[in-house]
């Protein structure tokens, strides 16, 4: 079974933000930990970046963070 994950669109409807203000966030430093597909193994289409969704939930709950949906 493989662990769910968001892509930075998903996890910025979750949070009521626009998926650049999530990508600003990512580049500062802050935000849930994510990971970054190789380029190469990665088909077209595919978002590079992905939030696992347990460091997610993990995210809101230390930093009091409600999500919208």
């Amino acid at each position: 079974m493989t662990e769910p994950f968001l892509t930075t669109e998903q996890l910025a409807a979750r949070w009521g933000l626009r998926p650049s203000a999530v990508k600003n966030q990512r580049a500062r430093g802050i935000g849930p930990p994510y990971i970054t597909l190789p380029r190469l193994a990665t088909p077209a289409g595919t978002p590079r970046v992905q939030y696992p969704l347990a460091q997610v939930l993990a995210f809101e709950e230390a930093n009091g963070i409600t999500p919208l949906n």
